[in-house]
């Protein structure tokens, strides 16, 4: 089955899919010089489907076996953020001219996995740990869980699985008490994820329900939101800090602060106007693709 859809402006293709981590953590590959993202999901019984994304003849194309038209055509528009609107940004960062530059050669998408369930599980690997530690537990869940050993696993295969299981056989630590509870919370039902997306909930409320999941702190929580286009926070861990005061040296017991104050001009893009500026030697030349046009 192949899917094709016009393409936003701004947006480049490599600029979205290495937005943040996510393409380096498995089912997810990336072959930069071929253009060619790939990933794999569950196809019921028949195991891993695998997917592929590229720009082709000026669309954004995905193929897929044994995935219908229209959960593939869902599954573009959710990895490649095509559902969030970004107008309010360009208008809030226009101050601003190298970050207002920056997002129009980049745009504001952030690459998200096909299911909002494997998106917070992998934030949640991401916490207090190293990139080496986050990929060896997502690997290591994908083998245990996973369909065909390829894809992520759903809620209910997670839920199948003891909090020792996972500690043991995941080797992911304090975090498998908390992976355990929020599986069987989702595949129960118990909780609904659709809700995180729903664009009628309040950012601080949004924070507060992901916040009140075991296991989620602040930093997961404000990590995930954006991941879902929200940036009123600015998800600050050790790397975020570290690469600000490259940028803007000065006291490390100071960062936090100087962050809030360097970006609140920016009020509910405050967290993308950080994201832009810390990741600006990620993509010195990214260009939206040449296919795209300019609105009128």
């Amino acid at each position: 089955m192949i899917s094709r859809l016009s393409l936003p402006h701004p947006f480049s293709f490599d600029a979205v899919v290495r937005s943040h981590g996510w393409y380096d953590l498995p089912p997810f590959s990336y072959d930069r010089a071929e253009g060619v993202l790939t990933t794999f999901v569950d196809a019921g019984g028949e195991g891993a489907a695998r997917i592929t994304f590229r720009v082709r003849n000026g669309k954004l194309e995905a193929r897929g076996d044994g995935t219908d038209a229209r959960a593939l055509r869902e599954m573009v528009r959710r990895v490649f953020s095509l559902d969030l609107d970004f107008a309010a940004a360009c208008r809030s960062l226009a101050a601003a001219p190298d970050l207002a530059r920056s997002l129009d050669r980049r745009g504001a998408r952030m690459l998200r996995a096909p299911s909002l369930f494997e998106d917070a599980v992998k934030m949640l690997f991401t916490t207090n740990c190293s990139w080496a530690a986050t990929h060896g537990m997502v690997e290591r869940l994908i083998t245990l869980a996973g369909a065909g050993r390829n894809a992520f696993p759903s809620p209910a295969s997670v839920a199948k699985l003891s909090s020792a299981a996972l500690a043991s056989r995941v080797r992911c630590g304090y975090r498998a008490k908390a992976l355990t509870i929020f599986a069987r919370r989702v595949a129960s039902r118990e909780l609904d994820l659709s809700a995180w997306e729903d664009p009628r909930l309040s950012s601080e409320d949004l924070r507060d329900a992901i916040v009140a999941e075991h296991g989620f702190g602040p930093y997961a929580a404000e990590g995930l939101m954006r991941i879902l286009g929200r940036h009123d926070f600015f998800a600050l861990d050790s790397w975020t800090r570290q690469q600000y005061r490259k940028f803007y040296p000065g006291r490390a017991s100071s960062t936090d602060g100087a962050i809030a104050r360097r970006y609140a001009r920016f009020g509910a893009h405050r967290g993308l106007a950080l994201w832009l500026d810390m990741t600006k030697d990620w993509h010195p030349e990214e260009r939206p693709e040449p296919e795209v046009s300019r609105p009128k």
